[in-house]
């Protein structure tokens, strides 16, 4: 029952259910006479904590996704996505630059996994922008979004970052593997790479806090009576 489930048994013997995604259905089609009756019934199946809950699933969203925007800028933006021996020295590249000597370069070649990468990630960051704005406007309550579920919107746009940066780092791994590895001897993915995947995780666990919070929040909306 605490976890917003709610069973027993009619008199016919039959068992019955609801969950509070289902009383809010029953609630939408319920009349006037009914609505007082239901309206108490979930107050007993979604705990007044589960508000607390929702808050909180939220804040933690929030926390994860604005992590996770700053190390996908860091990560796109730095040079270390690779590091590897050249002629004797050792030196490094990003998405943007290469470095060798104590001396960066800029990427002049357009290679179609660089550009992808770069592409992916780019897109990965402003969905993930995208999602922490639609956030905390998930925080306010403002009558003309009254429809308009922020916290389900800002889920499915970290889901959507989430993809991007898959894409980006499945790219550059594949190309690396299986080219760059071939060609330089002694090489090794370095820190921006590493963010790039930290990155992945914490939009994820973004998304999954938010989709908590938009079923706490479907659990605590009862109708008023129509």
């Amino acid at each position: 029952m605490s976890k917003g489930l709610h069973f027993g048994i009619r008199p016919n013997g039959s068992l019955w259910l609801h969950t509070c995604t289902e009383l809010a259905a029953l609630l939408s089609v319920s009349g006037d006479n009914n609505s007082t009756q239901i309206s108490s019934l979930s107050g007993a199946l979604c705990p007044a904590g589960s508000t607390l809950k929702m808050y909180s699933f939220m804040g933690g969203g929030l926390f994860c996704a604005i992590v996770a925007n700053i190390l996908l800028v860091v990560s796109t933006a730095t040079d270390y996505w690779m590091q590897y021996r050249l002629s004797g020295a050792f030196a490094h590249q990003g998405l943007w630059r290469y470095c060798m000597s104590g001396k960066c370069y800029m990427q002049t070649d357009s290679i179609a996994y660089w550009n992808a990468t770069r592409a992916f990630m780019i897109l990965s960051a402003m969905s993930c922008f995208a999602g922490i704005i639609a956030g905390i406007l998930s925080f306010a309550h403002f009558s003309a979004f009254e429809r308009f579920n922020r916290s389900f919107a800002a889920g499915i746009m970290f889901f959507v970052s989430t993809l991007f940066v898959l894409l980006a780092m499945a790219i550059y791994t594949g190309v690396t593997v299986n080219f760059l590895g071939k060609r330089f001897g002694d090489w090794r993915f370095s820190w921006s790479y590493i963010l790039g995947w930290v990155a992945l995780l914490m939009s994820f666990f973004a998304g999954i806090f938010y989709m908590c919070a938009y079923r706490m929040h479907e659990c605590r909306r009862v109708p008023g009576p129509r």
